[in-house]
């Protein structure tokens, strides 16, 4: 179904797609996904919210993950926002306000709970 996974949310689960890349910049103010017609046809019938999720790692492979006795530490940044059927039929855009943060997955579960009450669409 073009979806990667699934967050099982008490009240209502949400759909993820990740996608990597090596082709844009993160120091610019915003950059745009194209999307093939296929996943859009797929998120579109998806019963729930599905979240796309952007991973910018270096184009360099083995530069992805750098290994020390203490850590691992991803060299990767990563954007996510909801899939918006209206808006993102052939690309989606993403802003730095999309970067993914340690609060990204509280926002979509509250997004999710307001979907599942009607509060939004």
């Amino acid at each position: 179904m073009a979806i990667d996974g699934t967050v099982d949310f008490a009240r209502m689960p949400v759909r993820v797609q990740i996608k990597c890349t090596s082709k844009f910049s993160v120091r610019g103010s915003k950059f745009t996904l194209p999307l093939e017609p296929g996943w859009t046809k797929k998120w579109t019938a998806s019963d729930t919210p599905v979240f796309v999720v952007v991973v910018k790692v270096p184009s360099d492979i083995p530069g992805w993950l750098d290994y020390d006795v203490a850590f691992t530490r991803h060299n990767a940044v990563a954007f996510g926002r909801r899939f918006d059927v209206t808006t993102d039929t052939t690309s989606m855009m993403f802003t730095s306000s999309d970067r993914l943060t340690g609060e990204s997955i509280y926002e979509w579960r509250d997004l999710a709970y307001d979907i599942a009450d009607g509060v939004v669409t």
